[in-house]
């Protein structure tokens, strides 16, 4: 196993202006290593302020951007850029942040929780796999997998409660369950009844790859895509709100 560390210059800089700040116990930190087929490892960090002086969008001074160029690697994703450091606001266990992992080499990833800093008590810490649906903690026993090479979005999540436990929240897991999503073979069109929500498509290989993405206003409650320009072939189509997502798959023929 190579023990070669990535050592990114934007994560030290940002953590700089993090050390300069006088009241650290402000700043809670979440580590995270990622590990790609080849054994090296990425670093990252997720950075909370109890004041709420940073956000989940791009801010400057708090976001640290991704300027490597590496064959495999783990990213936190900001307005679909890619990202070493997040800073965000206050920590909310209700909250999760999407992952890109974007893979040269096929192989095994894992991803581990290497730190927790400035927490009252300890805060449980979750990997979701939004195409299983299923979310493994990460506090004591990291995530393993296999994973094929490709680019995967909207698919894994850091989260700090899994489903069980936030569905007593609110009902938004149900959200999408009167939308309909269905493929009609003889005209080769994929139909989405949005009923009137403001919704984004997007459909994948299942290597993971993004073939296309369509957001779906209000204004229309049917909405017709054509599928002509695919091969036969396995999609996974995802569909996302402000607050929810599901996702299908479907033969494409």
């Amino acid at each position: 196993m190579k023990n070669f560390t990535y050592l990114c210059l934007a994560f030290f800089c940002c953590l700089t202006v993090y050390a300069q700040t006088e009241s650290k116990s402000n700043i809670q930190r979440v580590r995270i290593d990622f590990k790609t087929p080849e054994g090296y490892v990425r670093h990252l960090l997720l950075a909370f302020t109890k004041d709420n002086s940073a956000t989940d969008a791009i801010d400057y001074g708090y976001d640290a951007r991704n300027r490597d160029k590496l064959k495999d690697d783990l990213n936190w994703m900001i307005n679909s850029q890619r990202f070493v450091i997040q800073g965000v606001g206050a920590y909310s266990e209700s909250k999760r942040y999407p992952f890109g992992m974007f893979l040269t080499n096929s192989g095994p990833i894992e991803i581990s929780l290497t730190a927790l800093e400035h927490f009252d008590t300890s805060i449980p810490v979750f990997v979701h796999d939004a195409w299983s649906d299923t979310y493994h903690k990460i506090n004591d026993l990291s995530y393993k997998k296999i994973m094929e090479s490709g680019v995967y979005q909207d698919r894994f999540f850091l989260a700090f409660s899994d489903n069980k436990s936030h569905q007593s929240l609110s009902n938004i897991d149900n959200v999408l369950n009167d939308v309909s999503l269905n493929y009609f073979r003889n005209s080769k069109t994929l139909q989405v009844k949005s009923q009137g929500k403001p919704l984004q498509l997007k459909l994948y290989t299942l290597q993971g790859q993004l073939i296309s993405s369509h957001d779906l206003n209000s204004n229309t409650e049917t909405h017709t895509l054509s599928m002509d320009h695919l091969q036969s072939q396995v999609v996974l189509t995802v569909l996302e709100s402000d607050q929810n997502y599901r996702h299908n798959r479907i033969l494409i023929n």
